[in-house]
C-alpha cells in the first residue's frame, strides 16, 4: 500500500475538519464535491448555491458529479434568459468528476466518453437515456445543449473542460492514456471547440486553495486624473480601456457589480440611446452625451496613468457598462476609438458610508426603491441578527465565502427569498421555478424584505428549511431520494411544516415569530413528507408540476 504524501493527509485533515463544520449537514463526499467544484470553478465567482446548482452525482451520474454551463461568463440556469440576438458569445462547458478515493481510475475517463457519446451529440434526444441518467444530468446538459443551438447562428466561440478531482496523487499512464479518444470523440462533435482535460490531485487542489485571487484591478485613464485630499478621482478613460477594465479574458468581470442596485435593463430606450451613440463612432465624445460612471473603493492609488483600485464596486453607469462591454466584445480590434467615458472613483473605508453612497448615487434617477437590494437596510438587520444566531446572511455575493465561513452556514438572498416564499407567502411552485430570477420583480420583493416583519422570522424560515433539508438525506427520511425529486419538494414540505407549525395558513409570519423557537420533530417531518410526495406523484412527478400552481392549490385545499 502506498504511503500518503503530505498533501494528502494535510488535504484529507482539511476536509474532515470543513465537513464538520456542517453539524451533520453535508457528508465527506458531498462536502468534497462542493469544494473541488468551488475551487476548480473559483475565478468565476460563484456562490455556493450557484456551486450546489450544478451538482448532479447521485446513482446513473454517467461520471459526472458536477455539470456547469456559462453564457459569456454568465453560470446559466433554467431561468436564464438567452439574447440569441446578440453577434459574439462565448460558451463553456465544465464537466467535474469528484472522488474522495485516494486515486485516479480508468473507469472514470470511460465513463466521461460514454455519457459525451449520448448526451452530448446533439443526434440524441436526452430524455431517451432516462434509464442510464438520472434526471439532474439530463436537465444540466439540456441547458447546455439549448443554449448553444440558440446561438449555433452566431458561431459561438466554445470551450469544453473536464476535470477529475480525487484526493490522489500520480496519474498511471494507463488512465492518462484514454484520455486523447474522449477528445477525438468531442471533435468530432463540435468542430472547433477547445477541448481541455485535467486531472486535479490533493497537491492541485491545496494550491487552487492557496490562490487567493487578487481583489484589486488596474484602471488606465486618459490624462492626469483630478485627485482629492481623501483618496478620490474625477478621470476620463477610453472607452477600449474602460473595456479593458471590466472584462476578465474576454469576459465581462461581474463581481465589480455586485453593489449595484439595479439589474441591467436589457433594450430599454435609455441603453439603445448608448448602444446608438457607441455606434456612431464619428459622434461627440462619448463623455459628452452619457453622465459616466460611479466606481466605489475602500482605496485607490495612483501611479502614471495607473490607477489601482482596491475592491471596486461600479455603483452607478451599470447600463453604461454593459453597452460598453457588448460593444467593444464584438469588435475584433478595440484600439482606434478615440472616445473616452468619465469615471468618478469614491475612496471610502467605511461600509455603512459607503452603503449611503451607494443609494445617493442612484437616487438622481427614478428607480423602485426595491431596487436597493444588498445596501437596503432590511439586509444590514437580518445579517446582524443571523450573525447572531450563527447563520452568516452574504448580503454581498460572497463575502463570507471568502472569509472562509462554513458552507452549511451561509444564506444568500436568493435562498433567504426562495424560503420566504415557501414558508410565509406559501409560493414553494416560485420558489422552485425561479431560482435566480425571484427577487427581480419589486412587487415580489417588497411582500419577502420589509421592515413591517418581525426580525426574527427570517431565522426562522432559515432553520425551518435547514430541517427540511437535512431531513430529505436517505439517512435521515429512509427513502432514497433522486436529487433531483428533492429539488422538486422541499419547498413544499418547508410549506407544510410552517403551516403545521403555525396552526394554519393565516398571518404565518406573525404565528411563527411568536414561536420561543423553532422545534420539528422528526414526526411532523415525516408527516409533511408523505402528504407532499402523495399528491406529487398524483399529478404526475415532473418539473412541470413542481414549478406549476396545481401542486400547492391541491396541498392548500
Amino acid at each position: 500500500m502506498n504511503q500518503k504524501t503530505n498533501d494528502q493527509i494535510i488535504l484529507a485533515k482539511k476536509i474532515s475538519e470543513r465537513c464538520a463544520e456542517s453539524g451533520g449537514e453535508l457528508s465527506i463526499p458531498e462536502y468534497f464535491e462542493i469544494y473541488s467544484s468551488s475551487e476548480i470553478l473559483k475565478d468565476y465567482d460563484l456562490t455556493y448555491d450557484d456551486i450546489a446548482y450544478g451538482i448532479v452525482g447521485d446513482g446513473g451520474d454517467g461520471g459526472i458529479d458536477s455539470i456547469y454551463t456559462f453564457l459569456n461568463g454568465e453560470l446559466i440556469k433554467e431561468d436564464t434568459t438567452i439574447n440569441s440576438n446578440q453577434k459574439k458569445n462565448h460558451i463553456e462547458l465544465i464537466i467535474i468528476q469528484s472522488k474522495t478515493s485516494a486515486s485516479f481510475k480508468e473507469d472514470a475517463v470511460i465513463k466521461f466518453r460514454e455519457s459525451a457519446e449520448d448526451l452530448l451529440n446533439l443526434a440524441n434526444d436526452p430524455d431517451d437515456y432516462a434509464d442510464r441518467y438520472n434526471s439532474g444530468l439530463i436537465d444540466k446538459t439540456k441547458l447546455f445543449r439549448d443554449a448553444y443551438s440558440k446561438l449555433a447562428s452566431t458561431f459561438p466561440r466554445l470551450e469544453i473542460h473536464y476535470y477529475y478531482a480525487t484526493q490522489g496523487n500520480e496519474v498511471h499512464p494507463n488512465v492518462a492514456g484514454k484520455v486523447p479518444k474522449l477528445r477525438e470523440d468531442v471533435g468530432k462533435m463540435f468542430g472547433g471547440a477547445e477541448f481541455s482535460f485535467d486531472f486535479v490531485g490533493a497537491s492541485k487542489l491545496l494550491e487552487m486553495t492557496r490562490n487567493i485571487p487578487s481583489n484589486s484591478r488596474i484602471l488606465t485613464v486618459s490624462e492626469s486624473p483630478i485627485g482629492t485630499d481623501a483618496g478620490s478621482y474625477i478621470c476620463l478613460v477610453s472607452l477600449s480601456k474602460y473595456f479593458d477594465f471590466i472584462s476578465d479574458s474576454g469576459a465581462l468581470a461581474r463581481s465589480i457589480f455586485e453593489s449595484n442596485v439595479r439589474d441591467y435593463q436589457g433594450s430599454v430606450i435609455v441603453n439603445t440611446g448608448i448602444r446608438k451613440t457607441l455606434e456612431n463612432i464619428h459622434s461627440e465624445n462619448f463623455w459628452y452625451l452619457n453622465n459616466g460612471v460611479t466606481i466605489i473603493t475602500p482605496k485607490a492609488v495612483l501611479a502614471g496613468k495607473q490607477l489601482t483600485i482596491e475592491d471596486p464596486q461600479i455603483v452607478n453607469g451599470l447600463q453604461t457598462s454593459h453597452e460598453i462591454y457588448q460593444h467593444f466584445a464584438e469588435l475584433e480590434n478595440t484600439e482606434g476609438d478615440g472616445r473616452a467615458v468619465l469615471v468618478r472613483v469614491i475612496c471610502e473605508e467605511d461600509e455603512e458610508a459607503r452603503d449611503r453612497i451607494i443609494r445617493a448615487t442612484n437616487s438622481q434617477t427614478s428607480i423602485p426603491p426595491a431596487s436597493l437590494r444588498s445596501s437596503d437596510e432590511i439586509h444590514r438587520n437580518i445579517e446582524d441578527f443571523l450573525k447572531a444566531n450563527d447563520f452568516y446572511y452574504d448580503r454581498k455575493k460572497n463575502h463570507y465565502k471568502n472569509q472562509g465561513m462554513p458552507v452549511a452556514k451561509i444564506i444568500s438572498i436568493p435562498y433567504m427569498a426562495q424560503a420566504m416564499m415557501a414558508t410565509t407567502l406559501l409560493k414553494p411552485d416560485s420558489a422552485r421555478a425561479r431560482p435566480s430570477t425571484l427577487i427581480n420583480s419589486d412587487t415580489e420583493y417588497r411582500k419577502i424584505f420589509s421592515l413591517d416583519y418581525p426580525i426574527d422570522i427570517y431565522l426562522k424560515v432559515i432553520q425551518i428549511m435547514k430541517a427540511v433539508e437535512i431531513y430529505l438525506k436517505p439517512e435521515q427520511c429512509g427513502l432514497d431520494l433522486e436529487r433531483k425529486m428533492v429539488t422538486n419538494i422541499k419547498y413544499y414540505v418547508a410549506m407544510m411544516v410552517s403551516i403545521s407549525l403555525a396552526g394554519g395558513k393565516e398571518n404565518i409570519s406573525s404565528k411563527l415569530s411568536s414561536l420561543p423557537a423553532i422545534s420539528i420533530s422528526p414526526e411532523l417531518l415525516a408527516e409533511s413528507l408523505n402528504v407532499v410526495l402523495a399528491a406529487f406523484n398524483d399529478l404526475g412527478a415532473t418539473d412541470q408540476v413542481a414549478k406549476g400552481s396545481g401542486l400547492v392549490e391541491n396541498l392548500l385545499s
